[in-house]
C-alpha cells in the first residue's frame, strides 16, 4: 500500500504536523536553556509523550489504517485521537503553567517561550479534539440506523 501524502494537504491532518512541529521546537528550545527548576520533567514528559503520539498518529494517517481497521476494541480511529488530544492538553496547560512560575523564579525569557509554544501546543490539541469529537459524532451515529433494532414487546400484538 503506498504512502498517502497527499492527505496532509487538509486542515485536520495538517494539525498533526503543525503539532509534531511545535512539540520538536519545543524540544530544541527547552534544551538551550541552562538553568532548570523543579518541575521541568514534566514539560520534558509531555514533550516526549507528544512527539511519540504524533508519529505513530502521522505513520497510521499515511498508510490510511484510520479508515480501514477498527483499532481497539472495536473503538473508531477518532475516538482515540480523542483521548491522546485531552491528555496532551491537560499536560500542555500544566507545562505552561510550569514554565510561567519557572520564569518568575529566574528572570529568565528562554520559559516564557517555552510557556508560549506549550500554550500554542495546547491550541492545537484542542482544535485536534473539536475535529474527531466531530468525526467520531459523524461516524457513530451510522451504527444504529433507525429502525433496525426496534422490537415489538413479547405481549404486544402488532
Amino acid at each position: 500500500m503506498p504512502l498517502n501524502i497527499t492527505r496532509f494537504k487538509k486542515i485536520p491532518e495538517l494539525v498533526k504536523l503543525l503539532s509534531l512541529l511545535t512539540s520538536l521546537t519545543l524540544l530544541i528550545y527547552l534544551g538551550t536553556i541552562k538553568f532548570r527548576p523543579p518541575g521541568m520533567s514534566v514539560i520534558w514528559f509531555t514533550i516526549g509523550c507528544s512527539i511519540v503520539f504524533d508519529i505513530c498518529t502521522i505513520a497510521v494517517l499515511l498508510k490510511e489504517y484510520d479508515v480501514s481497521i477498527m483499532a481497539i476494541r472495536m473503538l473508531p480511529y477518532a475516538a482515540i485521537e480523542c483521548v491522546g488530544s485531552i491528555l496532551g492538553l491537560i499536560f500542555y496547560v500544566i507545562s505552561t503553567a510550569i514554565s510561567i512560575s519557572s520564569e518568575e523564579v529566574t528572570d529568565d525569557f528562554g520559559f516564557m517561550v517555552v510557556a508560549i509554544f506549550c500554550f500554542i501546543s495546547s491550541l492545537i490539541h484542542v482544535s485536534n479534539l473539536i475535529v474527531n469529537i466531530r468525526r467520531w459524532n459523524n461516524g457513530s451515529h451510522h451504527l444504529n440506523p433507525a429502525g433496525v433494532y426496534e422490537y415489538s414487546n413479547y405481549g404486544s400484538e402488532a
